[in-house]
């Protein structure tokens, strides 16, 4: 009688989990949350000692993880906008009257840069350093400005192409970032009285 070889069970030959590389993904996760949370607190960039205390690994550590500081920031600025991805997103874009599209965008605008301003800021600093910086703050900016335009695409028809430019990138501008820090920080405006500004001059542009 021929010898017949039991059958293997799935999975029962898997490859064995690497432990070196699992605890070195734990680590490089560690020290990106650590610097992420450290910006989140300080809004500035912390010292390479206040990441790695945070994250609990080594100075030396943290240059094992990562090829330098850059590639460091690099990697949680990708993790930053992915935590707030949905937050970019203008509800229901383009639908409404535009009383209602006015109230979702402002809305939309403030609760973002509430949560991306200490990263944001320092995007924009860095921009021209850092290649990856600058592709993500222009694409972002970029973003913004098509958002504009669909949201409003119904005034926008009704004007020539350089008065609809004009005025998408008026709106644009008035909902920046760089227009929230200058009026929460120069002119220490509240989150509702900056809604109160911006929706008056939203309403004057888009409704002439």
């Amino acid at each position: 009688m021929a010898n017949v070889s039991p059958e293997v069970e799935p999975g029962a030959a898997a490859v064995p989990i690497d432990g070196r590389r699992a605890r070195r993904e734990r680590g490089r996760a560690a020290v990106v949350d650590a610097l992420f949370e450290l910006l989140q607190e300080r809004h500035t960039l912390p010292g390479v000692e206040a990441i790695a205390e945070r994250a609990g690994v080594s100075v030396s550590s943290v240059f094992r993880y990562f090829d330098g500081l850059d590639d460091l920031r690099e990697h949680t600025i990708e993790r930053y906008f992915e935590r707030f991805a949905p937050l970019f997103e203008v509800p229901r874009l383009g639908a409404g009257p535009l009383r209602q599209r006015i109230a979702r965008l402002v809305e939309a605008r403030l609760d973002l840069y509430d949560a991306i301003a200490p990263m944001a800021h320092i995007a924009r600093l860095r921009a021209l350093e850092m290649p990856r910086f600058a592709t993500t703050v222009a694409e972002t900016r970029a973003g913004s400005a098509a958002q504009i335009r669909t949201h409003f695409a119904e005034e926008l028809a009704g004007l020539t192409p350089d008065r609809a430019d004009d005025l998408a990138a008026i709106v644009d501008s008035l909902t920046s970032i760089e227009s929230w820090e200058l009026q929460s920080e120069t002119h220490q405006r509240s989150r509702q009285q900056i809604r109160r500004s911006w929706t008056d001059a939203l309403t004057a542009l888009l409704s002439a």
